[in-house]
């Protein structure tokens, strides 16, 4: 029985760290604001001349394509008049980031009901931006590889119901945060609803983590990085079954010499 057992640890420590599993024959999926899945016309289009815009949004997601000149500090902030204002029941979401050098990125951000909401977005230098709906057009499968650099949106992927290796490639303060959306903007929380999935640490050094997908559907991830630009690539891939343990060898009664003594 414990040979079994360690031939059975063997094999998943083969699947993890030589990539035994089945890995996609296409070529990995650059993440760039152009392949970002926007769709329709620009519901805004802001810059450091004009940083401030009021939509009419219907529930959904919404990405925020956005171009720095240099280095600079960014806040982007959105929300309902209402959260702005600190009522109860409003809504108010925003990230924070610095940029090293002229960047192109992305942000997603949920639309939970339907409202006049506000972005604002601030920086220390020169930036344009471009706010869009984030829908489906077109759904990568799994084993799935995602690259970009610094703070993007990654195209939408399907998952079955289950667990996943999520893997990088970066770890500790090099890595990006990442982020499991679900398609409508919820995000992807873990068992016991503490974190959002996969739940790498602000300077982990885990290359993977078991991710829990509770229902079959379209996902996409969002980065948040420290970098910008700033290279980072991950996959994610099925945990694979553990063989089928049968029954171990009969253990007979012994019919052997007797001990001496």
């Amino acid at each position: 029985m414990r040979t079994v057992l360690t031939i059975i640890l063997v094999l998943i420590m083969c699947i993890v760290i030589s990539g035994c599993t089945q890995q996609p024959v296409t070529s990995p999926t650059v993440v760039t604001p152009a392949s970002t899945p926007a769709t329709g016309s620009a519901l805004a289009v802001l810059s450091n001349s004009n940083p401030n815009a009021v939509i009419a949004l219907d529930p959904g997601v919404i990405l925020v394509s956005f171009h720095t000149s240099g280095a600079e500090k960014m806040n982007v902030d959105f929300g309902n008049a209402a959260g702005i204002q600190g009522i109860r029941g409003g809504w108010d979401m925003g990230s924070s980031f610095s940029t090293n050098a002229p960047f192109d990125g992305s942000l997603a951000f949920c639309v939970p009901q339907k409202d006049q909401w506000i972005m604002n977005i601030t920086g220390t230098g020169g930036w344009t931006a471009e706010v869009t709906s984030l829908k489906p057009s077109s759904v990568l499968k799994v084993p799935v590889n995602l690259s970009g650099s610094g703070t993007q949106v990654t195209p939408f992927f399907y998952l079955e119901k289950g667990q996943y290796f999520f893997q990088r490639n970066e770890t500790g303060l090099s890595s990006p945060q990442y982020y499991l959306w679900y398609a409508n903007g919820s995000y992807v929380m873990d068992a016991n609803n503490t974190f959002v999935q996969p739940g790498f640490g602000m300077d982990s050094p885990h290359p993977f983590l078991v991710i829990d997908i509770p229902e079959s559907g379209t996902y996409f991830v969002s980065t948040l990085s420290r970098n910008n630009p700033g290279n980072w690539s991950a996959s994610i891939f099925p945990v694979p079954p553990l063989p089928h343990m049968g029954p171990g060898p009969m253990i007979t009664q012994w019919t052997g010499t007797p001990l001496p003594g």
